[in-house]
């Protein structure tokens, strides 16, 4: 299959990818085939391509908010980054490649005196992630200024759908799960100062970034926030902040946070997750539900 998707223009593939490379956790084993597409057109002949073969792609953006396993991941993956990232600017509207890093589009934004994306400041990570799993703060979420997004169907066709039928909930849409791939998104923002919307930039990447631990590898906010609580709040409740399995440690400056201290694997993650979430229940009586996506076999 390698030599059929090496043979669509504007595609770089490579095979045995270390997917280590590819995640912001700087974990994971290798992937059999890794497909970058440079044009959208590529991305839905790759689709078509695995399709006809009987292959469901993995799809990886940024890699900001995925753990892969120790044994890698078969058959297909698709990533979707800096090699699709191109913007344009029509108004009052911003149209993002999947493959947009959120902090280059904010700053895109943020040059032609938009408003409505500075709640992104500090979010890892690119727009078709963050589409897929509505992204987002405390400040607001992508859902909110969607106005429609571009996908490729399994079968390599294009469809654009509009806001109100991507069903967008707290780190969901109706994306997640179906075998689409986002291919660009649209987003319907609002006239400001550039002065004012740059200030609100800088105070949002402040409050983020003063509370993150950016010293180390890491895949984000770990655990979803429970009904009426903070994830970081319960895990420091439960005395588990600089808890340790292996290489992967409970980071002592933000506890919904897991680091790469020292050579972690999947495994030693896994196994951190496991037990904070079971000492967190025996505290609190609250099951935590994992945020970061975890992809490949053992």
């Amino acid at each position: 299959m390698a030599t059929e998707l090496r043979a669509i223009p504007g595609n770089e593939v490579a095979l045995d990818a270390p997917m280590s490379e590819h995640t912001s956790f700087r974990i994971g084993g290798k992937a059999d085939i890794l497909v970058q597409p440079h044009t959208i057109e590529a991305l839905a002949a790759t689709m078509e391509c695995a399709h006809r073969a009987g292959v469901s792609p993995v799809f990886l953006g940024g890699g900001t908010n995925v753990l892969v396993r120790d044994g890698g991941i078969r058959g297909v993956v698709v990533k979707i980054a800096t090699n699709l990232s191109r913007v344009i600017v029509d108004g009052d509207a911003v149209r993002a490649e999947a493959g947009t890093r959120l902090a280059s589009l904010c700053r895109e934004s943020i040059e032609h005196g938009l408003s409505g994306l500075e709640f992104t400041a500090g979010i890892p990570g690119c727009v078709g992630g963050a589409v897929i799993m509505n992204a987002g703060t405390n400040m607001g979420d992508i859902g909110r200024v969607i106005r429609s997004v571009r996908v490729v169907e399994p079968d390599g066709s294009l469809v654009d759908i509009p806001r109100e039928k991507l069903e967008f909930g707290y780190r969901s849409s109706s994306l997640q799960g179906s075998g689409r791939c986002v291919a660009e998104a649209c987003f319907q923002l609002q006239k400001a100062s550039p002065e004012d919307v740059h200030l609100a930039l800088c105070e949002a990447i402040e409050r983020r970034c003063g509370r993150q631990p950016l010293s180390h590898p890491s895949a984000g906010s770990v655990f979803k926030r429970p009904d009426g609580d903070y994830a970081g709040r319960l895990v420091e409740e439960a005395g588990a902040k600089g808890m340790r399995v292996g290489g992967a440690m409970i980071s002592e400056k933000h506890a919904n946070f897991i680091i790469n201290r020292e050579s972690a694997t999947a495994t030693d993650v896994l196994a951190l997750i496991e037990a904070v979430r079971v000492r967190v229940h025996d505290q609190s009586g609250v099951w935590l539900q994992p945020e970061v996506c975890v992809l490949g076999v053992d």
